[in-house]
């Protein structure tokens, strides 16, 4: 009876995740139509697309330039704090699986693409997918840590509106409580981040193997190389919305740029809906408002600067995947490294 409960328990398990994915999926269109329905209601659509029409091309594509160089910085960031000891991991591997990750999330809700970022990392460098995801959160903190000093600096000489001041203390915090948890859950000393499963069964490997993802923080070099990698990388952002801003014609200034980028930072942090569209366009439209930006070229420019993120990683993320799919037929969980 007992082998009879399993059986129907282990049947029942994937089909909960394909229900959970299946309903991810729904909400994620749910959010896009409610979206397009708001725009469509109280915006001039004719005035959005006339906006979009003298876009200069030249300048989007140096937008999807810039967007691709900080694609580059994001993946040494990373690569800065999953680097084990006595290895060395390429960076063709790192920006292979961030990019690949990116387009993931472009189909995909709820930050499914950062699982297979750490996925694709682990397989191509034969390290632990569990240590990787661990690294990747701290990656996270540390690109939180590297925003605070900009948005610091751009405080010192433009008064930021409300919804921005709360946002840079909303990152100081995550940054700091980050950091000490990062500090206080690492490993002993600085160790693989594959390292040998203990004795005490799976959960105890899943342990050591999670907390040795955080072995980065026993090496201040390391540290100190992903703030810097994140600190040019947040520049990088700032150029992508310029550049888009310049491509409309709309006042390319410091301010709306840099607010731009907070804006649409402060929205992905819970991707929705796939690509997060809708939540993006709508935080970078209320950035842009507050600055006395009409209506209409604030959504054109939301929607550029949004297609000017999702292209790059999209032919380049998703050709990736396409490789890995031929390569190996598919992301198969044999194929992968182990917890």
């Amino acid at each position: 009876m007992s082998g009879r409960l399993a059986r129907v328990e282990a049947l029942a398990g994937p089909q909960r995740n394909r229900a959970r994915r299946t309903a991810l999926r729904l909400l994620g269109l749910a959010v896009i139509v409610a979206f397009a329905a708001l725009a469509a209601r109280h915006v001039d659509l004719g005035g959005v697309l006339a906006v979009l029409a003298r876009a200069d091309p030249i300048l989007v594509l140096l937008a999807c330039g810039a967007n691709v160089l900080s694609l580059a910085l994001h993946s040494k960031r990373w690569a800065s704090v999953v680097q084990p000891p006595g290895a060395r991991l390429r960076f063709r591997d790192a920006f292979a699986a961030v990019t690949a990750g990116f387009a993931a999330g472009v189909v995909l809700p709820a930050r499914a693409g950062d699982v297979l970022r750490a996925a694709l990392l682990a397989r191509r460098a034969r390290l632990s997918t569990a240590s990787l995801l661990a690294a990747a959160a701290l990656d996270y903190v540390v690109g939180s840590a590297a925003l605070v000093p900009l948005l610091a600096l751009l405080a010192v000489g433009t008064p930021l509106p409300g919804w921005a001041r709360t946002a840079l203390l909303a990152f100081t915090a995550v940054a700091a409580a980050g950091l000490v948890a990062a500090f206080v859950l690492r490993p002993s000393h600085r160790t693989t981040v594959a390292p040998a499963a203990p004795k005490g069964g799976h959960r105890l490997a899943l342990v050591a193997r999670l907390r040795a993802g955080l072995s980065a923080t026993h090496d201040p070099g390391a540290l100190g190389r992903a703030f810097a990698w994140g600190v040019a990388g947040w520049m990088a952002e700032v150029l992508i919305a310029l550049l888009a801003l310049a491509a409309l014609g709309l006042p390319t200034t410091l301010a709306a740029a840099a607010l731009a980028v907070l804006a649409s930072t402060a929205a992905n942090i819970v991707a929705i809906s796939p690509g997060n569209t809708g939540p993006f366009e709508l935080a970078v439209v209320v950035a842009l408002a507050g600055l006395g930006v009409d209506r209409e070229p604030a959504v054109a420019f939301a929607l550029l600067y949004h297609f000017v993120h999702l292209a790059p990683v999209t032919l380049i993320g998703g050709g990736l995947l396409l490789v890995e799919a031929r390569r190996d037929e598919g992301l198969g969980e044999d194929a992968l490294p182990g917890p």
